[in-house]
């Protein structure tokens, strides 16, 4: 048998690393760094769920292999909102890396988290993927160092903190309808995820909001110092603190989503409906005894209700407002 010689066996051995390589290199998902710049965050509408944004948004990446002929400001979206408007501001070669960004202004989609109204606060989030390109293709970067939150951000009544970007992977368990795809298929998109937090500058809204409330409960209160055969200035105190309360719940109501969470307004209010109506039957009670001739009785109850009323209502309003800030 003839000796193949061994620069033959060079040759092929260096194919079929080149081989290994060049494969290695395509089956590899391509690079694209991602950055942000948050302009402006308004129109926060608790009720519809929703709030207005403008941001800069860029790309870095190189354009070869399957990224050859890819266009970022074609092809991202935002997931969780609508964008009104992308204007591109600049696009360019920087070596061999392209670079492209945009002004994005969008309306956002936010399930937010009234437990706590009105002492909330809320975090809120932007997720950006390519419409097409899954993770066997495109992976996105987090540009970190060069992401930050605008220093002109003008969000009347609260304050914007706590920014941050991430990457993750996003998943989706469907064949999106492709009959030709098994049931159980599933897609692996690249998400780039900004997240920010935004705070109350101050309490007066929330004691703007709840002064009707505490102020008309009080109120009630004073009732115990009335005779209870005073019928006209105990019960009327009671009653038109009720319908105070109400008045205020439903101003309160109007400020959140409908949904079935009670928030700290809500709960405050139904106290004080239960305190108020308490009141009446206690006015009842004392009403019944004054007639029977047991009026100190009924004075003494009222003393006892002065006193017991007002600290049980107020004190747990102020334990509610402390677990809400604490």
């Amino acid at each position: 048998m003839q000796k193949i010689p061994n620069r033959f066996w060079g040759l092929i051995l260096a194919a079929v690393a080149m081989g290994l390589f060049t494969g290695g290199a395509y089956a590899q998902p391509q690079e694209v760094v991602v950055g942000s710049y948050i302009n402006k965050i308004q129109d926060l509408d608790f009720p519809g769920n929703k709030y207005d944004i403008d941001f800069y948004l860029w790309f870095r990446w190189k354009a070869e292999g399957g990224l050859a002929d890819y266009n970022p400001m074609e092809s991202f979206e935002i997931m969780n909102g609508t964008i009104n408007s992308k204007v591109a501001q600049d696009a360019m070669q920087i070596g061999d890396v392209m670079y492209a960004q945009a002004r994005v202004s969008a309306t956002m989609n936010e399930n937010w988290h009234m437990k706590d109204f009105p002492f909330d606060s809320h975090s809120m989030t932007v997720n950006i993927e390519d419409n097409s390109l899954t993770t066997k293709d495109l992976v996105f970067v987090n540009d970190e160092n060069n992401s930050k939150l605008g220093d002109e951000i003008n969000i009347a009544g609260w304050d914007a903190t706590d920014f941050s970007t991430e990457v993750i992977t996003k998943v989706y368990q469907t064949n999106y309808g492709d009959i030709s795809q098994p049931s159980d298929a599933r897609s692996d998109y690249s998400r780039y995820m900004i997240s920010m937090s935004i705070q109350r500058q101050s309490y007066g809204s929330a004691l703007k909001l709840l002064s009707t409330v505490l102020l008309a409960t009080a109120v009630a209160f004073l009732a115990f110092v009335v005779k209870p055969s005073d019928l006209d200035a105990r019960f009327g105190m009671g009653v038109g603190s009720l319908f105070a309360v109400a008045a205020s719940a439903f101003i309160a109501a109007a400020s959140v989503p409908d949904s079935g969470v009670m928030t700290i307004a809500d709960n405050v209010h139904m106290v004080a409906f239960a305190f108020i109506f308490t009141s009446l039957l206690v006015s009842t009670v004392g009403l019944k005894l004054e007639v029977n001739g047991h009026e100190e009785l009924a004075y003494r109850i009222d003393r006892y209700c002065l006193v017991i009323f007002p600290l049980g209502f107020f004190g747990w309003v102020a334990w509610e407002v402390w677990k809400a800030l604490a």
